[in-house]
């Protein structure tokens, strides 16, 4: 009898048919033996790439702004304290940072509501998850800075909102160029990044776990606060996370609905880079300011985490 066409080997042999005869199926496996015992090589082949490109993009630019904060006027000159101490005893640099952080929570705290609301109606509530979540996106289509000239066009004097209160018979607003304008645009631009993290949280939640707390007496306030939101309190994290951060360090929104008049730290960080080319002092701004965030995303963190964990083992 003849042997089958799609034998590979020789007869009696337990290699595998599939194996190609120019011995890519031997180096395969040799490679793989031999990474199987170097276990250390292994993890570094694996990790190796990711943590390159965060040296190469994150740790290596942040560590030549570091450098640069301690020259003094421009990028090699003398070494000094001053672009700290500078910053630091202005009461008027302060007081910028102080109120940027004021925005930045206030921005958050509406996100972070508006956006779980969103979220948890789109699952719970909705059978048209895909399309919902697509209109969610889809100013991610536009480009930023057009979408923050049609939010001038509808918050200036005589535009689109005051063109409608008037047909309406209310009073003119005129909100551009104040506080409110600036957390309109914030609010507008970083509500898609919420929904996304809340929305892939509260698909992962068990339904059973909150008909159990209904059904041993939990009202609609105590099944949100002591399963719904301990159980995607991960979402929540990254939600702010993904909101704050950009906020604290934002200039384009706040430079273009807030005017002269409602000035963050982004936009002084931007002026001694643009315009003063004070590029030491700035760094130093950017130093203090990449501490603080950092600390306080920890400290919240560890807070909100220990909260929910005790909210959630009570119930």
């Amino acid at each position: 009898m003849a042997e089958p066409s799609g034998a590979a080997g020789e007869p009696g042999s337990d290699e595998p048919a599939n194996r190609s005869a120019d011995g890519t199926g031997d180096r395969m496996a040799a490679l793989t033996s031999f990474f199987r015992e170097r276990p250390r090589l292994r993890t570094l082949a694996v990790a190796g790439p990711p943590y390159g490109v965060l040296i190469l993009f994150f740790a290596i630019p942040l560590l030549a702004m570091l450098v640069v904060s301690f020259q003094t006027g421009e990028i090699g000159g003398p070494w000094t304290l001053s672009n700290y101490t500078n910053f630091l005893s202005s009461e008027t640099y302060l007081s910028v940072v102080w109120k940027t952080l004021v925005i930045s929570v206030q921005v958050t705290a509406i996100v972070v509501v508006v956006g779980y609301a969103l979220a948890y109606s789109i699952v719970r509530f909705s059978r048209r998850t895909t399309l919902l979540l697509l209109l969610v996106i889809l100013p991610f289509w536009t480009s930023y800075i057009i979408r923050m000239y049609a939010w001038i066009n509808i918050l200036q004097s005589d535009g689109v909102l005051d063109s409608t209160l008037n047909m309406l018979g209310l009073p003119a607003v005129s909100l551009l160029y104040s506080e409110p304008a600036v957390l309109i645009g914030f609010t507008y631009v970083w509500l898609p990044l919420a929904v996304l993290p809340f929305y892939a949280s509260l698909t992962n939640l068990d339904g059973d776990l909150i008909e159990a707390s209904k059904d041993l007496g939990a009202g609609p306030i105590r099944t949100f606060t002591s399963v719904t939101l301990p159980m995607t309190i991960n979402g929540v994290v990254t939600g702010v996370i993904l909101v704050f951060i950009p906020t604290f360090g934002s200039f384009i929104t706040p430079r273009l609905l807030g005017g002269t008049n409602n000035i963050m730290i982004g936009m002084v960080i931007e002026n001694q880079f643009k315009s003063a080319f004070n590029w030491p002092f700035g760094a130093a701004i950017g130093m203090v300011i990449s501490v603080v965030v950092v600390a306080l995303l920890i400290l919240g963190t560890r807070l909100g985490g220990g909260l929910f964990e005790t909210g959630g083992e009570g119930a």
